[in-house]
């Protein structure tokens, strides 16, 4: 029978802890819940927890240092974190003590199970990996060890050797002391993308991204610790496209222990950095529209107001909501209602500029749009664009109030959110249906 994934769920109100454990094991998944730290504690001690719901606000110990305790007894153990406080700073608190994300409440019971299925993921991943890690190494012990009581010279072991990766599907890659290639398996020939001729003979830093200085790197490596375990880097193929690799080498000895080159053993892991950037975008985007959320909607305004300020380019947000969206709920339902938010994200993305400007659901039916380098100007025409558009899609009454703001130097972060909002409440006082700008005064 297929495994039953544990979920341990801590927090102090005695209603979201049954709220969740209904939502979480309807899809089947067992719950254990605590609501205080210390419970919580001995309960990830004595069951074998995959991913723990955790509190940041908690009696005694809080979310934080549980976490940390928590990732003692199992470091494997996937942490999401829960808050009422929409704080940047708590989020880089909880993801330096070892979550791997972060939700804030009232949050969407559908964004928690996406977020559980993605940190079992994520640790089902770590432990396959370290499992496959320790059988490589068992294997590549085994067979030493059995070459050395063998006591074959050199070539025997060589062709012994080959004939045992032949069909690993790793690469596996032998050089003399120059750096110079000897061998390359099947495995080495299809990440690369030659046959065995072409590679043997070629100096082995040919086909690092990092060219000779990261060959050197590797060699400082070796000649300090004897084995270079799980270096990722970027291998160059012969149709000049890269590919993410795992790198292990350690040195190759003869029988006398003297050094006459080394083995590599190369992992393609392309496909799991794929992997990883998806459960990475998904983190980052609001399910239903398509949009980024809202937590990394701060992240990015930072990053844009720093580069605003080094660069010296103008910056413009917009924040706007959808008017009357309450009554249009209660005359058509939510799954109408849904449908409107979900057109929203698709007008965004039609009316701003691809890899320019970036939409953000800011929650409920409030969204922002950072527009990078952009003019209060050309932030109206995009403003008017995208306010014309929705009505134009005939949701009976409903319509857009935008507020737009620019950015100046003195605003914070913070400031630059408020003034963008208060133009947008501008907007709504104004009757709706219109962008209302508000200076920097």
């Amino acid at each position: 029978m297929p495994k039953t994934n544990i979920v341990l769920i801590v927090d102090d109100d005695a209603a979201i802890l049954k709220l969740l454990e209904t939502k979480l094991s309807r899809e089947g998944y067992t719950c254990v819940t605590a609501n205080e730290s210390e419970k919580a504690l001995g309960l990830a001690r004595d069951n074998s927890v995959d991913v723990a719901l955790i509190d940041v606000k908690m009696p005694g110990m809080d979310g934080i240092e549980l976490t940390k305790s928590i990732k003692q007894v199992d470091p494997d153990l996937c942490v999401v974190m829960m808050t009422g406080y929409p704080d940047v700073d708590y989020a880089v608190d909880a993801m330096r003590s070892g979550a791997e994300d972060y939700i804030f409440k009232p949050f969407n019971l559908d964004e928690v199970s996406m977020s559980i299925q993605r940190s079992i993921q994520k640790r089902e991943l770590i432990i396959q990996n370290r499992e496959y890690q320790r059988d490589l190494e068992r294997k590549v012990k085994d067979k030493t060890e059995e070459i050395g009581r063998a006591n074959k010279d050199l070539r025997e072991t060589k062709e012994y050797l080959e004939n045992l990766i032949e069909s690993s599907v790793d690469g596996i890659v032998t050089t003399d002391k120059a750096g110079r290639i000897t061998f390359a398996s099947k495995g080495a020939q299809e990440i690369l993308g030659y046959n065995g001729e072409e590679l043997v003979g070629r100096f082995a830093h040919e086909f690092y991204l990092g060219g000779q200085r990261e060959s050197e790197e590797i060699m400082e490596t070796l000649e300090e610790h004897g084995r270079l375990r799980n270096r990722e880097m970027q291998f160059i193929r012969k149709d000049e496209e890269t590919v993410t690799v795992s790198l292990s080498v350690s040195l190759l000895r003869d029988r006398n222990g003297a050094v006459i080159g080394t083995l590599g053993i190369s992992k393609d892991i392309t496909e799991q950095k794929k992997l990883e950037r998806d459960l990475r975008e998904l983190s980052i985007k609001d399910s239903l529209t398509g949009l980024y959320n809202q937590r990394h909607f701060y992240e990015r305004l930072e990053v844009e107001i720093e580069r605003a300020k080094r660069q010296n380019h103008p910056l413009s947000l917009l924040l706007f909501d959808i008017d009357h969206f309450k009554s249009y709920n209660d005359k058509h339902g939510h799954l109408a209602g849904d449908g409107v938010l979900e057109k929203v994200g698709e007008i965004v993305g039609e009316c701003t500029r691809e890899h320019v400007d970036s939409g953000y659901r800011y929650g409920g039916d409030e969204f922002t749009v950072i527009l990078s380098e952009t003019t209060q100007e050309q932030a109206l025409s995009i403003a008017e664009r995208l306010r014309n558009t929705f009505e134009e899609r005939g949701f009976d009454a409903l319509t857009l109030s935008i507020g737009l703001m620019t950015y100046d130097s003195k605003f914070t972060s913070k400031t630059f959110i408020k003034r963008a909002d208060e133009a947008m409440y501008g907007s709504k006082r104004s009757g709706g249906n219109r962008v209302y700008i508000l200076s920097s005064d």
